[in-house]
């Protein structure tokens, strides 16, 4: 007798709950289906910015929405997040002043409230900084920290592929601009190399739009030797009248050049001047300067710092 009791009262019980669940059930639905005073903030988002201008600023981020919807409907609003988006192609515009004015009647909210009906937006406009949008081609400035194993080296050095790039922003921001950087360090280098670089300002700008912002680069690497030949000095702007006579009359040209070219260099590949509008009545010595080179030959020097001359009339 006393297990039946305890089984009625289980199940008289889970009938209780039931009824209670399903009463419940029945009045959200009840109240969500009514209708209800809502206030959302909901952030901005600006589209279709005209090519030619700039957003430098907006007067506001987000908007209060007051409106009335149903229950149900602001329900699943608050389970899925949405923004309000403003076109910024269609702004209204009084002098220099850009500006979007919030419209009840127009403007609706997307999603579940779609449907709602709005009575206010706070702040109900927003005003827009515009700016023109201009754009000019700057060269890339790279801080090389380039080191070679010994023997080895580059005639070339670091190639840019672009060697400039374009940017984009508001004119008085672009005049202080005169190029874009950035760097790169290689050490004991004896293979080329080849890379992408980031590049960028050398300091912060805001709303400056980099195209492209990484640039290629490549470093080709060979096997160097020193080489040097004999060469006479031709000397030059002589003052008429006299004749002119330099100690010594040959110089050494020393430099470095890849393996590969090494057969094909010649004396006759380089002039080594001396030129008389240098002279100094204090005295007796010039500067010999190299004024031709091969092109595949680098590290210049001259054994010879200075030579004497001699001026006869």
């Amino acid at each position: 007798m006393s297990n039946r009791n305890s089984k009625n009262r289980k199940a008289n019980l889970r009938v209780f709950i039931t009824i209670l669940l399903v009463t419940a059930t029945i009045s959200v639905m009840i109240k969500l289906n009514r209708n209800f005073t809502f206030s959302v903030t909901i952030p901005l988002t600006f589209q279709n910015l005209p090519d030619d201008l700039i957003l430098k600023s907006s007067s506001a981020e987000s908007v209060k929405v007051t409106g009335k919807a149903s229950g149900y409907d602001y329900f699943k609003y608050r389970f899925f997040s949405q923004d309000f988006p403003i076109d910024l192609s269609a702004l209204s515009r009084k002098n220099d002043r850009y500006f979007y004015v919030f419209n009840t009647e127009n403007d609706a909210l997307k999603g579940s409230l779609s449907g709602s009906s709005i009575t206010s937006f706070k702040p109900d406009t927003v005003f827009f900084d515009l700016d023109r949008n201009f754009e000019k081609r700057v060269p890339v400035q790279v801080q090389v920290d380039l080191t070679f194993a010994a023997g080895y080296g580059s005639l070339k050095g670091l190639v840019l592929e672009p060697d400039s790039v374009m940017v984009r922003g508001a004119q008085s921001e672009l005049d202080s601009i005169l190029g874009v950087v950035s760097q790169i360090q290689l050490e004991d280098v004896r293979t080329d190399q080849e890379g992408n670089l980031s590049v960028g300002l050398s300091k912060n700008i805001p709303l400056i739009e980099i195209t492209p912002n990484t640039v290629a680069y490549s470093l080709d690497v060979d096997k160097f030797t020193e080489g040097n030949v004999t060469v006479p000095l031709q000397l030059i702007n002589v003052p008429a009248g006299v004749s002119a006579k330099v100690f010594p009359k040959r110089i050494n040209v020393i430099f470095n050049v890849n393996l590969s070219n090494y057969e094909q260099v010649k004396s006759s590949d380089f002039r080594v001047v001396v030129d008389f509008k240098e002279t100094d009545s204090l005295s007796t010595s010039l500067t010999p300067q190299v004024a031709e080179a091969p092109d595949f030959v680098r590290d210049i020097r001259l054994s010879e710092s200075t030579v004497q001359y001699l001026l006869i009339k």
